[in-house]
């Protein structure tokens, strides 16, 4: 994961709070503020070990719990408004969201009208809702405008297909790249499970860029050279699947009559189909 000492950061959904204080603690960002979807008591109800402490000992630092980043009533009041003039308090870098699933930050009331989908399709509605809200709301418009999602590549989050799905038909939120994320370059980080206090298993993790800026307007190079693009082309490879390299049209058409790949387009027809929805 590229970041630089001067950013100015935002985590989301920080579960126990080692990430960000992790964060803070080997990155040193000029500014860092933590969100949790839990009250701070269900968070040191939840988990016996945590890092509540840790933070808020620097002006530099913030927490903020019961923040849901898909409703704005539960942000800080001056977040959800798009007058410029208050930009001062919510003007970041650099937005993260961490290994990112439905049941630790679904809203009932917000996802009720979209019962009738799959999981899938409410994981990745959640991931272009943080999208936009960042780009909308959280990201200084003169800043670097950088959101990282951290995800794994095993089920579930390998099936949401984030690098081509996440922003269609945003045409002001364009997709960077992606990058290894090296948990050992976080010290004292732990993945957790999201609804009791257990560890999760430290699988390859997988940071994907979006920015709504392009490559050519001021992204460092050394972010750039950092992220690997699509590696997955059109003609020779499966886009929704990332299978491939095809060697001939009909090697294809035996992919494409794979139950994997079938169940790949009922998630991607899903999507297609909720994002009509009002």
């Amino acid at each position: 994961m590229f970041i630089k000492p001067n950013w100015r950061i935002l985590t989301i959904g920080d579960g126990d709070l080692s990430f960000s204080t992790s964060l803070w603690n080997h990155f040193k960002p000029a500014q860092l503020t933590a969100t949790v979807f839990d009250s701070q008591q269900s968070l040191e109800n939840k988990y016996q070990h945590h890092a509540i402490e840790q933070l808020n000992t620097d002006p530099n630092q913030q927490v903020l719990f019961g923040f849901d980043v898909t409703n704005p009533d539960t942000w800080p009041k001056s977040w959800s408004s798009l007058d410029t003039s208050n930009l001062s308090d919510k003007s970041f870098d650099l937005v993260i969201f961490q290994f990112p699933l439905v049941p630790a930050f679904e809203d009932p009331d917000y996802f009720h009208k979209m019962s009738d989908i799959s999981v899938n399709t409410l994981n990745r509605l959640l991931l272009r809702q943080f999208l936009i809200h960042c780009t909308e709301y959280f990201l200084d418009p003169k800043g670097k405008q950088l959101c990282y999602i951290t995800s794994k590549d095993v089920k579930p989050y390998s099936e949401w297909n984030v690098e081509n799905s996440l922003n269609q038909g945003l045409e002001h939120i364009n997709y960077l790249g992606s990058m290894n994320f090296d948990i050992n370059k976080f010290p004292g980080y732990k993945i957790r499970n999201v609804d009791r206090d257990k560890h999760v298993k430290d699988t390859q993790g997988i940071t994907y860029a979006w920015s709504s800026k392009i490559d050519s307007q001021g992204h460092d190079n050394t972010l750039l050279d950092a992220l690997t693009a699509k590696s997955h082309r059109r003609e020779s490879y499966c886009e929704i699947c990332k299978a491939g390299p095809f060697v001939s049209t009909s090697d294809k058409t035996l992919h494409e009559q794979t139950k994997k790949h079938r169940l790949m387009q009922q998630y991607e027809q899903q999507y297609a189909k909720a994002l009509l929805k009002p």
